[in-house]
């Protein structure tokens, strides 16, 4: 019973936290929880491009001549070139969610290490390579929901507004209507009406959409970059910087707003 006790209580603190999200979620007006949603998917990609290409460039660079000894200073170069697309993305959170995020502070280097250990000190400290880590497997669902939410934005807005736009297309040589097809008597009025029934499909199923999508890519800089006791909190980071001990359980952290 006293083993399963930690894990009863991490259980409980995430399941709170998810409550609290619920809850304010729901206080969140819908146009500006889309808004939110549609700025953190569309401009995930930029970010997640350029950190992916510097990342895994120094990390490959630095493992290759790692038995120079220089490619350890090159490693720990690109662990600390991460924590910047790792920070931005923190701000990207709490953008999306309203609110600050929590993270855990670096691990410093000892108080009497030399200058080598303090240049190699980022190879040690387990955040930094889960920053580099989600700069590298975050590319792939940032694409994914950029081109969805874009996809999705277009269908429903083309389909609403095609009475503004459905005449250009017949200045394209060769183009039939959909209606022509369902409905010759009437080719106009039935693509008209195909057109306005997809772009309001589209555009109900819109927050609905933006949100498993903007959930699925923060679920995993959640996981990778906030402090796994608290994902729903606020923006905190170490005033001095340092990680309790196994031996100093009870050393008090102290935090100040980064909003």
């Amino acid at each position: 019973m006293v083993q399963a006790l930690p894990g009863i209580l991490t259980l409980t603190v995430l399941t709170r936290s998810a409550a609290q999200r619920s809850v304010e979620t729901m206080r969140t007006p819908p146009f500006v929880r889309m808004v939110r949603e549609t700025r953190y998917l569309l401009l995930g990609p930029p970010l997640a491009v350029v950190a992916f290409c510097l990342v895994l460039t120094g990390l490959v660079a630095g493992a290759g001549t790692s038995v120079l000894f220089v490619g350890l200073f090159l490693l720990s170069g690109t662990l600390l070139l991460a924590r910047g697309p790792a920070h931005l993305e923190r701000l990207r959170l709490s953008d999306l969610h309203g609110r600050a995020v929590v993270r855990l502070p670096y691990r410093p280097a000892p108080a009497n290490a030399g200058l080598i250990r303090r240049l190699l000190n980022p190879l040690t400290c387990t955040r930094s390579w889960l920053d580099a880590l989600h700069a590298i497997v975050s590319l792939p669902l940032a694409l994914a929901g950029f081109v969805l939410a874009v996809l999705w934005w277009s269908l429903a807005l083309g389909g609403l507004l095609y009475p503004l736009w459905g005449w250009s297309l017949h200045l394209i040589p060769g183009y039939t209507d959909v209606g022509s097809h369902l409905l010759p008597d009437n080719p106009a009025l039935a693509t008209l009406v195909v057109y306005m029934v997809t772009g309001a499909l589209f555009a109900l199923t819109l927050p609905v959409a933006l949100r498993v999508l903007a959930g699925m890519n923060s679920a995993l800089s959640r996981v990778l970059l906030l402090a796994p006791e608290e994902v729903s909190a606020r923006v905190l980071t170490s005033r001095n910087d340092t990680v309790p001990t196994p031996e100093e359980p009870d050393q008090e952290r102290h935090y100040v707003s980064l909003r």
